[in-house]
């Protein structure tokens, strides 16, 4: 008997970040266990004193995988087989379409990672997506789903998707998207939007992120217009006018530097144009509305912002900025820890782990960091096919290109390849407790900090991973003295016949695979749904 290779040992904190004394939080990494344990008995744990353990909580801890008579090689099979499992169940089953009408920007921001376009001619630059390609790209849609793949979403991106003489061929875009019956959302800087007002009305769209980096002037010099004009009061008229059309605004604030301690303006002036406080309302009216409806939504649009260090790929002295400091800047505003997560940036640890101590569902787990390595397809004006935005205009980084001619996606090697950046694959995620928390970084950061984008690159995530469980622990503990806090994938698997698992390892059959992850009842909901 052993400690799980996957295992991580932290300490509960209260609200007010102090220690919870007696006990201790373990997770396993590999399992999604999460499970509060006394401390004397981590203790004992800690130095191999297993037969002094009560004999329930050795029951329990053997149980859920946290310890384990597996040795290292068995338990890294385990991590193959679940790593194997996603890749089948997600891998091949969509299409997450993002669509560059044009590389064309209104903008010039000094950290823009697209900066390289510049350097490729105004002719290149303000080519815009043909009708050809268009239709294109929706006869090769059209073939996935009539295959059984998930094509439900576009997201529209650039360049600038939104310039006001873009309008025809977003149009043209988005008609096509209407009778593939897919959701349509946009990655835009807000400026044109209200060239698109009756657009909006016409076709449904579910989201937009805009970017503002400041108040004002702070928030002109980082979003600079290429006349030389302001941009953050037209930028905040025009989030309005979304939100009043019912669309949902994300709003991003890229921080560096430069605008670190000025975000404590931008907050008191969101509230202070009644962003806040409409929200709140709006929030309130859906809360009553779903006590009827569930599904009921309100007039106006979902508000939300949040803070996102620029990095160091910009290659711009005044951007590079860690995550801490910025949750370090919003805590002295007055927001707890737990708040300041929430605002740091779009993916939010603390929530995914409130919704996993509900017990509904198990642990994701996640062997790929992002759409990319899974099923995202960003195509250019240019018919060519990048696996992520932030390759966009490098040649080299394309994975494939769309055929004008058969209405086909043709991928290169390079496919093949992004599918393989998995943690199961790469050398130093393989026994790394965080192995599907982390889930190899970010490959695009990896590129820059390694020269090799199938590098990993871990980030802050370990050390954000351990503030944040210890506190969404702590509080879920105090409040309901519950020991396992969610549900443990070593029990599923412990059910698997070694033919099951071969056949998982082995099988070219996505249907086995399904029927396997359905019986175990790990298959997820959406794609329960589907299959």
């Amino acid at each position: 008997m052993r400690l799980s290779t996957y295992e991580i040992i932290l300490p509960l904190l209260d609200k007010d970040e102090k220690e919870i004394a007696d006990y201790r939080l373990m997770v396993n990494g590999l399992y999604g266990a999460f499970d509060i344990v006394a401390k004397e008995d981590c203790e004992k744990i800690s130095v191999g004193k297993f037969a002094e353990l009560p004999l329930a909580t050795l029951e329990r801890l053997l149980l859920r995988g946290h310890l384990t008579r597996k040795n290292e090689s068995e338990e890294f099979a385990d991590m193959k087989l679940l790593s194997r499992l996603h890749k089948k169940i997600y891998g091949g089953y969509s299409i997450g379409l993002i669509i560059m009408p044009t590389y064309n920007c209104n903008f010039r921001c000094p950290y823009c990672f697209e900066q390289h376009r510049l350097n490729k001619g105004r002719d290149w630059l303000s080519k815009t997506i043909s009708d050809e390609m268009i239709g294109a790209i929706f006869s090769a849609l059209k073939n996935y789903k009539s295959r059984g793949y998930d094509v439900d979403h576009c997201t529209f991106y650039g360049g600038e998707p939104f310039l006001a003489k873009n309008l025809p061929v977003v149009r043209k875009i988005a008609e096509h998207c209407r009778e593939l019956n897919m959701e349509m959302g946009a990655i835009t800087n807000g400026y044109d939007l209200e060239n698109y007002r009756e657009f909006f009305k016409e076709f449904k769209f579910e989201s937009l992120q805009i970017t503002v980096d400041g108040v004002g002037k702070v928030n002109d010099r980082r979003r600079v217009h290429k006349d030389g004009v302001g941009t953050y009061e037209k930028i905040l008229a025009n989030v309005e006018l979304a939100l009043e059309l019912g669309i949902r605004v994300s709003l991003r604030v890229n921080i560096g530097l430069e605008n670190l301690h000025g975000m404590k303006d931008l907050i008191d002036d969101l509230k202070a144009r009644g962003f806040i406080d409409k929200e709140n309302e709006r929030a309130a009216e859906e809360k009553s509305l779903r006590e009827i409806d569930p599904k009921a939504k309100t007039k106006r649009g979902r508000f939300s912002y949040y803070f996102k260090s620029t990095n160091n790929d910009f290659k711009h002295e005044k951007a590079t900025l860690r995550e801490k400091d910025i949750l370090d800047e919003l805590i002295k505003y007055g927001f707890t820890t737990e708040e300041a997560f929430d605002l740091e940036s779009q993916y939010s640890v603390a929530g995914r782990l409130k919704n996993l101590f509900q017990k509904k569902s198990f642990s994701p787990f996640a062997p790929m960091y992002c759409g990319a390595e899974r099923s995202m397809a960003v195509v250019d004006p240019y018919g060519k096919i990048f696996p992520c935005w932030d390759f966009v205009g490098k040649d080299d980084k394309a994975m494939g290109f769309v055929d004008i001619k058969t209405g086909r996606f043709l991928f290169g090697f390079d496919k093949a390849k992004w599918k393989t950046r998995t943690v199961d694959i790469m050398e130093k995620c393989k026994t790394c407790p965080y192995c599907f928390i982390c889930r190899g970084g970010c490959a695009s950061r990896a590129e820059h900090n390694t020269g090799n984008c199938f590098r990993e690159d871990c980030g802050e995530s370990k050390e954000i991973f351990n503030l944040v469980a210890s506190l969404i622990a702590g509080a879920h503990w105090q409040e309901h003295h519950v020991e396992e806090l969610s549900l443990s994938l070593a029990g599923p698997l412990s059910r698997l016949t070694e033919k099951e698992r071969e056949t998982i390892m082995t099988t070219k059959s996505q249907k086995e695979i399904f029927d396997i992850a359905k019986a175990l009842g790990v298959m997820p909901e959406k794609v329960q749904e589907n299959s």
